[in-house]
Order: structure tokens, then sequence, then C-alpha cells
């Protein structure tokens, strides 16, 4: 086999292993500009839901513009299971916390810190996995 072709066929075999995307400094910057976001609003919790609803289509409408983001990036898959996991509104995360928050309309301060410190963790993942990627 004459070199070129063996080192192409290597290459070719290299490439399509690659099992996750390389590192994307716009979908970083999405998902930490998230998580800030989020964390900032969900520190309103113990006020009316109702009172910051706009803002919180606000919040919904750029999770889902990260969310679209990085699930149209080619080897993607992990990222979008931690998103559809942080986003799920049957979870213990994010979609359950504002879920809960428009069903009960206010939240106790001590559940929203932990809740606050829960979601953050959730969010840290999907930064530091990001962060790791190969650039």
């Amino acid at each position: 086999m004459h070199y070129k072709t063996f080192f192409s066929l290597i290459f070719l075999l290299i490439t399509s292993c690659a099992t996750i995307s390389i590192f994307d400094q716009k979908a970083y910057e999405n998902v930490v500009a998230c998580k800030v976001d989020t964390l900032v609003l969900m520190s309103k919790a113990t006020e009316s839901y109702t009172v910051y609803k706009k803002e919180l289509e606000e919040l919904n409408k750029e999770l889902d513009k990260a969310y679209e983001y990085d699930k149209n990036r080619r080897l993607n898959i992990i990222t979008i299971q931690m998103w559809d996991k942080l986003r799920d509104p049957n979870s213990q995360l994010l979609g359950g916390f504002l879920k809960e928050w428009s069903e009960n309309d206010h939240l106790l301060k001590r559940y929203v810190a932990h809740k606050q410190n829960q979601i953050g963790q959730g969010f840290d993942i999907i930064i530091q996995l990001e962060s790791n990627k190969l650039r």
C-alpha cells in the first residue's frame, strides 16, 4: 500500500472515530451567560412568579438559543444530553425549579439557595465539558 494512501486511511479512521465536538468559544460564552442570568433570576423566586414572568420568558429564550446552537454542532450529543437533563420540567434541576416556581408563585429562600447551588453545578458540568474539549 502506498504511504499516502495509508496515512489518508489512518487520518480518515481517526477523524471518523471522534466522539465529541471540538471547543467552541461561542458555545462556552452561551452557557456561562445562561448560568449567570439563571442564578440571578432564581434569587428572585422568593417573590411572586408573575412579577418576573417577562424576565423568565427572556431567560427561556436565551436558554433555547444556547441549546439550539449546541444542538446543531457536530458530535455534540453529550452536551445536548446535559442540556436536556438541566432543562427537563420533570427533573430536579432548572426545568423542575421553574415549573415549581410557576405552580407555587414563590419559594422559600433556603430552598432557592439550595437549588441555585445544585443548578449552578449542573451548568458547571456543561461549562467544564466545553472548556476541556480539544481546541
